[in-house]
């Protein structure tokens, strides 16, 4: 075939020694005789045909190029033992045709030279010299094309340039072993346990980077190192405890786990827990490229500190395969964690939890904003509540005929412990619904404490409320009830307080009353007009109620006097404390200490 003559001429009489007619006559009688004793039946002998495993042909070839290439022709090209012949044994399709070795005899004929000639920039044949070199009348490029690419990621010596798989690819045999072929072997170096989960780890994080609603994301975390506190967070299970529909016993297992224990202590706040779990047809893929990737890292280490001798085409090869790697990594991490996995209780009587499995879709966008999309359309995590919501669970669970008000901290802390409630993303959420359903009368009444059954700050349709822990909500009813004895209490003090002096009186802006004189002819004097010079008022705080009502009397008190620029206004607080077994040491000390910083006068103690 012209293909040999060309190789032989071009490229092997480029080497030293290598005589142009001589040479080529002594190396082709050495391959016609041993073909034709083998009874070799190819139309033509091509570059393929070349029969290397023939002790003296390969001597004749050898003879010509650096030490090293007799275990190349060995391992990779052609012999008893050589990955070649494995690959046909395996393939019968490949074997038939012998369509490994003939690949492989094509590319060391037109690829040995270039390692003594020197030639990085023009080494190696395309896929289409390859199939020049192999190819007969009747015979399917596919086949041999196949035979190509498997030889590429199975033979040691053999060097690839461009992208894998295209017509534009380069292939060439060297003395030295392919980077792929040694990142292969390299892969099995590193340990599932701690460098490839590790990886995994990193790679998770960062499909996770940009997250905005959960406050905190632990990956591969073990229950003792998840905190049992109040804000809302995303477990990732360890590849290992994959989810799959049909067997979802790892990953619920782990889950429970989680649920009930924080290490050694009980977890109480189950409900700020979700979920991500692998799928279990990923999981594979996601190891595989984080050897993947730790093997190229290895490589490109070990070249930077001069441990690996290769040449600067394979150096900034094995610098795009490391890059590849790194952005493989994070798509497979992507599309291995598609479970989102909720844990569940329909009603406070369900004797068991369930856990609800929701995919995620594996395309798009980022991780996060995936999360959030599926978390929101589901009502997983509620980032806005209404008081209509929370006036129906407080009338479910909470309020009673003899319990009419509940703490409002106590719903909150409920709803972070109890999967039945719903899972609020944070406390703002839960204030901002109780701030809206206190403004009007439909939902609930407010008070700041309850002292022998009567409401301490109580509102009805309240403007300003304040969250802590001395808020009460009141029953609808039972508020307006309580409002309307107010109210009545409050008209009879106020008549019972009234006095009438002798003479015509008249009402003033509805409330205040004034007494006329009568002349004496019968007919009132206008009463000379009253003046006020000065306002001293005492109110009562309780204790619970301290901080809301002092607000209250600066609001709509204090500021209303100290508005005329002319009145000097000044306010004093007393405060009496009395403790009939003692106070304690330390409460002396340090009531002393603040008494000082915040400089009350006449403080001290009896």
């Amino acid at each position: 075939h012209p293909e040999v003559f060309d190789r032989l001429y071009e490229d092997w009489t480029t080497i030293e020694g290598f005589q142009r007619t001589r040479g080529v006559l002594k190396l082709m009688a050495k391959v016609i005789h041993r073909l034709w004793k083998s009874g070799n039946k190819d139309y033509l002998i091509l570059p393929g045909s070349l029969p290397l495993a023939d002790g003296p042909t390969r001597n004749e070839f050898t003879a010509y190029l650096p030490a090293g290439w007799d275990p190349v022709i060995e391992r990779d090209v052609d012999g008893e033992r050589a990955e070649t012949t494995e690959l046909e044994s395996a393939e019968p399709r490949f074997g038939q045709v012998e369509a490994a070795r003939r690949v492989a005899r094509t590319l060391f004929l037109g690829s040995a030279p270039s390692s003594v000639a020197g030639q990085p920039g023009n080494r190696g044949l395309d896929t289409a010299r390859v199939l020049l070199g192999c190819l007969q009348p009747g015979q399917s490029a596919a086949t041999f094309t196949d035979a190509l690419h498997r030889l590429g990621d199975r033979l040691h010596y053999l060097n690839i340039t461009g992208d894998r798989g295209s017509d534009s690819a380069r292939y060439w045999f060297d003395t030295r072993a392919n980077l792929r072929r040694e990142m292969e072997d390299r892969k099995r170096r590193f340990d599932q346990g701690t460098d490839v989960l590790s990886a995994e780890r990193e790679a998770v994080r960062q499909t996770l980077k940009g997250n905005t609603l959960f406050g905190g994301v632990h990956v591969f975390t073990e229950h003792a190192d998840i905190p049992d506190d109040a804000t809302l967070r995303l477990v990732v299970l360890p590849p290992e405890r994959w989810y799959a529909k049909a067997e979802p016993r790892l990953a619920e297992e782990c889950v429970l786990e989680t649920l009930r224990s924080n290490g050694a202590k009980p977890r109480h706040r189950a409900n700020r827990l979700l979920f991500l779990a692998a799928d279990t047809g990923v999981s594979g893929r996601l190891h595989d490229a984080a050897r993947t990737m730790l093997a190229w890292q290895s490589i490109v280490d070990d070249i930077r500190d001069g441990k690996l001798n290769v040449d600067q085409h394979q150096k900034k090869a094995a610098d795009v395969e490391l890059e590849k790697a790194r952005q493989v990594l994070p798509r497979t991490a992507r599309e291995c964690y598609r479970w989102l996995l909720c844990p569940a209780q329909h009603t406070p009587t369900d004797p068991r939890i369930e856990l609800e499995a929701l995919q995620l879709a594996t395309s798009g966008g980022a991780m996060g904003a995936e999360l959030e999309r599926v978390c929101l359309e589901h009502e997983l995590v509620v980032p806005t509540w209404s008081p209509v919501h929370l006036k129906a669970r407080l009338g479910e669970l909470y309020w009673k005929a003899d319990r009419p008000a509940v703490p409002a901290l106590s719903f909150w802390e409920d709803s972070l412990r109890y999967l039945y409630l719903p899972r609020l993303k944070d406390r703002d959420v839960f204030a901002s619904a109780v701030a809206a359903g206190a403004r009007t009368r439909d939902f609930f009444g407010i008070a700041y404490g309850d002292r022998d059954g009567k409401f301490e700050g109580f509102e009805l349709g309240a403007t300003n409320v304040s969250v802590d822990d001395t808020l009460l909500l009141i029953e609808p009813a039972a508020a307006a009830a309580y409002a309307q004895r107010q109210a009545e209490l409050a008209a009879a003090a106020a008549a019972a307080n009234s006095s009438t002096a002798p003479g015509l009186t008249a009402t003033v802006s509805g409330t205040a009353t004034a007494t006329a004189d009568l002349t004496s002819s019968g007919a009132p004097v206008a009463p000379a007009a009253r003046v006020y010079r000065e306002y001293l008022g005492t109110a009562k705080i309780a204790p619970a109620s301290a901080k809301m009502q002092l607000v209250q009397l600066a609001d709509e008190l204090i500021a209303l006097l100290a508005s005329d620029p002319t009145a000097q206004v000044s306010v004093a607080l007393e405060i009496r404390a009395e403790f009939p077994n003692g106070a304690s040491e330390k409460m002396v000390r340090d009531v002393r200490e603040n008494a000082s910083h915040l400089k009350v006068g006449g403080a001290g103690w009896e």
